[in-house]
């Protein structure tokens, strides 16, 4: 199978799983910090779950094999075949929010879990 298609099958294969049926892939949640402006006040963390983010899955050639889109609760999840991964945020052209990025190595039958952060620049 060429990467193209590799890559089609994966994207299908995320539009139509759900997190409870997923047995072998990727999943975690996207955080930004700080949340609002102004000093973090007592009792609060500062951050909160990023909503509608788009989180790309890359093998280790660095192609995109999977995408994922963060709910309001900020998690997500992409199936994909065991292998070595790293998972990133794509916030475009934009300066702000920074977001890192994380690497997962999956197994069969296995579902790795990952946080992201985003530092949406508010001081």
């Amino acid at each position: 199978m060429n990467p193209g298609a590799l890559a089609k099958t994966l994207l299908l294969a995320c539009a139509g799983a759900s997190a409870g049926t997923m047995t072998t892939g990727v999943s975690g949640t996207v955080h930004i910090a700080p949340a609002h402006p102004g000093p973090q006040r007592i009792g609060e963390s500062g951050r909160a779950p990023m909503a509608g983010a788009a989180v790309r899955v890359r093998d280790a050639d660095h192609h995109v094999v999977a995408h994922a889109v963060t709910g309001a609760d900020g998690q997500f999840s992409a199936p994909v075949p065991p292998g070595e991964y790293r998972l990133e945020v794509d916030v475009g052209s934009v300066a702000l929010p920074r977001c890192g990025e994380a690497r997962a190595i999956v197994q069969e039958g296995q579902v790795v879990q990952v946080e992201l952060e985003c530092d949406s620049g508010m001081r």
